[in-house]
Order: C-alpha cells, then structure tokens, then sequence
C-alpha cells in the first residue's frame, strides 16, 4: 500500500517595522539576509539534476531501519515548476511524485520550491536568533514560523491530504550570507492522516549552471514518524546538475 507522499511548498518570513521605531540590530542583519537570498534565488536560471533517493522504513517495535529501494530520477526546476522524469526517460513530467512508488514515502518541494518561496516571499515570522555552527562555518540561525494559510506545505495519506503550518530554522554563512541549511517540522498534522511528526533538513552548495553559480540543494532528509510507532526515511542526494534547454530541427528535404 502507499502509505504516504509529501508535497513540499514554503513562504518565508516578514519582519514589521513599527513606525518611529528603532529596529533591532538582528533585524538590520536580517534583512541583509533576505536581500542577498533573494538576488540568489529570484533569477536562477531553468536546470535539470540527478535525484537519487534511499528509501527505509521502520516498523513498529524495531530497533532500526530497513532499506526499501533506491529510486533513480531526473528533476528539472523550469519557470518556478518542479518536474520529474525516470532516468534516462525521454521527457519531463508534471506529476506527483507519488507516482513512482508503490508503497512507502516519498517527498518533493526541497528541489526548487522551497528555496523560491522561502526568500522571495514574506509570509512567516522570525522570532530568534543566534550564531552557530553549519558545515564546520560560523553561521547565523534564524527560526521561522508559517501557519497552515501561509506556508503551502501539503502532506498526503491515500486519499487523504492537508495543508499545516510550519517551524524551522534556517543558516546563513556570516561572512557571505549564503545560504547553507535548512530544517522545518510539521505543525498542526490531522490526526486522520495518521503521522505524528515529519521533519525535514536540506543543505546547499554552489553549482556552476551554464555561465551562472548558483545555490542549489545538495542533500536532504525526511523523516515521518506515524503514530502507530513505525517511521520512513528518505535521503536524497542531487548531482550533475547543468543547464535546461530545449532544441528545435528543421529539416529541408530535397525533392
């Protein structure tokens, strides 16, 4: 039976100034954050990557998990749209990526859509702060909340869906405000989708696209927890990511 798919969507985060005001000094660095995220992510030019995703589940009572497959597909970011193709098949799809799988969990969203709408959007709040560590660099961490109305995170059971709300923390490099990381938890989950949790975190690194260097999802990882007590993973890893592009021939036939 398949149990579950995910579709992953965010909006991120506005800050209100209040009028005669002083704004914090985070605040101030906040919004260097989201100047720098959005010139990164707001023209990122159309691109295809390889997405090879381990899937293990783990049933109730048991001590680890067992791995399910491993599923091998093409995932093309073009005008703001996420979609999907086997490897090796001779086109693109916009479909559910539920579509590739039988049975077990399967997620999307942490390609493009995540990284679109978490900076160039203002629909969530910031309420902390802090430096950190995030891949061996100094960083800045910025917790982030979305209700259900704004964040467009979407989990599916069956038949059986729901828009809830979000929290996470984001990471920033604090020398080049780069983005590094990103982890966000399900809030508010309807108890008839039969999941008690489901937390996911993706890290990022520049990719030469074409004559661009831009900063793409490296790695993610999901893990929904049912409240049965069984739990499912996925690792996704993204390589060879280059340019999209399409091609026309015309053809001159000599009578």
């Amino acid at each position: 039976m398949k149990l579950l798919a995910i579709g992953v969507a965010l909006a991120v985060f506005g800050v209100p100034a209040l009028p005669g005001q002083d704004l914090p000094a985070w605040v101030l660095e906040l919004s260097r954050v989201k100047r720098h995220a959005r010139e990164s992510f707001q023209h990122i030019p159309n691109y295809v990557c390889q997405e090879t995703i381990d899937r293990f589940a783990k049933r109730p009572h048991e001590g680890s998990f067992q791995k399910l497959d491993t599923l091998h597909l093409e995932v093309a970011s073009v005008d703001g749209r996420e979609l999907l193709a086997a490897a090796g098949a001779s086109r693109f799809e916009d479909v559910d990526a539920s579509s590739y799988i039988i049975e077990g969990a399967i997620g999307t969203g942490s390609f493009s859509g995540l990284v679109l709408n978490l900076f160039v959007h203002d629909n969530a709040l910031v309420s902390h702060w802090r430096e950190a560590q995030a891949q061996s660099r100094t960083a800045l961490a910025y917790d982030f909340e979305m209700t259900a109305f704004n964040s467009g995170y979407q989990l599916k059971s069956g038949s059986a869906s729901a828009t809830v709300g979000l929290r996470g923390t984001f990471w920033v490099d604090k020398e080049s405000l780069d983005l590094l990381q990103t982890e966000e938890h399900a809030v508010g989950i309807p108890y008839d989708l039969g999941m008690s949790d489901v937390d996911t975190a993706i890290t990022f690194a520049p990719v030469s696209i074409g004559s661009s260097v831009v900063l793409l999802p490296q790695s993610a990882e999901t893990v929904i927890k049912e409240r049965q007590g069984g739990e499912n993973k996925n690792v996704t890893l993204f390589s060879g990511c280059r340019a999209y592009t399409s091609e026309s021939v015309i053809h001159f036939d000599t009578p």
